[in-house]
């Protein structure tokens, strides 16, 4: 498998020597990096005094030089909708989904609230807060639809086109938006993360990373590395013929080594000072994971039976750490609560995960039988690829 941004324990295995590293010092055809340029939104903010701004002057600036020397723009922004919050102007209230523990994201364009999990819908005509019935909503929050609003209110005489779950659906559908893009048929390609990777269009000289801080702090231990990924490839996308490329990354968090490890694109310092913190948390690649996870609909009745098996476990050893148990980062999805414990198995003690195995298989073993567990369920995820 090939990638130009390898996971952490990719890299790390190449380190050990387990696996062979195949390098490309240079971008293919002679093409040169581009040139990357860092907004930091909260000083262009104070600034300008335009607060709540999506698109900063900078970028505004780069898009019509690019459109005007009839170049193409591709505008990552890794949330689909209009606006991720709706909120009440008269008691803050948010509204939320009525079956998930989360925010409903408004989308303009059909004229709904949508719940991105569980896909529960309410209609915006009929919309009202759901605490004290005020029909006044505030909208915060940014997604492809209202940069999509923003750049053809900006420059109304460019071609735009957008790229994500709600335009296109099926692998035909983005075949075939990206093929027009291709062909020049757009100058504005708008996005989520599926425009980021693996693409290649000659005119493309311009990306904007509207907002790189998205992710960056979800409770998750591969969060940075995800979002690294996210521009480092994003980036890629810009000047890959012989038009030199340009980058701009919005951000609020100027100073994070995430940031400015992709501002210059040091894939290797930015492996080298992410593997150092993993190892003193004890993350992968340095232990063993495991995920317990505890659905059901009753919330009392899913702690009861967490807190019969936290009393009961056994088997603990050196070099074992138990996190939890706490409520999931998404606590309640589809109408059933979710908790956790994450086992974290240090290979120095635990080099083939033989132990994490056996201490999983000990204390789970008798819960595999459903009247055990009445409504709730129990769901082990070793090396889970996300711990929210």
């Amino acid at each position: 498998v090939a990638s130009a941004t390898p996971s952490l324990e990719s890299y790390y295995n190449f380190q050990q020597k387990k696996i062979q590293y195949l390098h490309l010092p240079k971008r293919y055809g002679g093409a040169k990096y581009p040139t990357v340029h860092i907004v930091d939104m909260l000083s262009n903010q104070e600034e300008t005094g335009k607060f709540g701004q999506v698109i900063s002057g900078l970028l505004q600036d780069k898009i019509e030089e690019k459109l005007n020397k009839n170049e193409q723009v591709i505008l990552l922004q890794n949330r689909r909708g209009f606006s991720s919050v709706v909120k009440c102007n008269e008691c803050g209230s948010i509204i939320m989904c009525k079956q998930c523990k989360i925010t409903l994201t408004y989308h303009k364009n059909d004229n709904k609230l949508i719940c991105h999990f569980c896909s529960f819908v309410v209609m915006h005509d009929s919309l009202s807060c759901q605490d004290c019935d005020n029909s006044k909503l505030i909208y915060s929050g940014t997604g492809t639809q209202k940069v999509e609003s923003l750049i053809q209110n900006t420059f109304p005489k460019s071609r735009i086109c957008r790229l994500d779950m709600d335009t296109s659906k099926s692998s035909t559908g983005i075949a075939s938006i990206l093929m027009s893009f291709s062909k020049h048929e757009y100058d504005i390609l708008i996005g989520t993360q599926m425009v980021a990777k693996g693409l290649d269009f000659p005119n493309a000289t311009l990306v904007g990373i509207i907002n790189a801080d998205l992710g960056l702090y979800l409770p998750d231990f591969r969060a940075t590395e995800r979002v690294f990924q996210l521009i480092y490839q994003a980036s890629g996308r810009s000047g890959r013929s012989k038009k030199k490329g340009e980058v701009v990354i919005q951000t609020y968090s100027p100073n994070s080594i995430v940031i400015k490890n992709a501002r210059e694109l040091k894939i290797s310092e930015f492996y080298h000072k992410e593997l150092i913190e993993r190892e003193e948390l004890n993350y992968p690649p340095y232990s063993w994971l495991a995920k317990i996870e505890f659905i059901g609909p009753s919330r009392s009745s899913l702690i009861s039976l967490i807190e019969k098996i936290n009393k009961n476990i056994k088997g603990k050893y050196v070099g074992l750490d138990i996190l939890g148990p706490t409520p999931c980062f998404l606590e309640k999805l589809k109408n059933q609560f979710r908790f956790q414990f994450v086992f974290k198995s240090q290979k120095t003690f635990d080099p083939n995960g033989t132990y994490l195995h056996k201490f999983i298989y000990l204390n789970f073993k008798n819960y595999n039988n459903q009247k055990l567990l009445g409504q709730n369920k129990i769901n082990i995820y070793f090396d889970p690829i996300s711990l929210i």
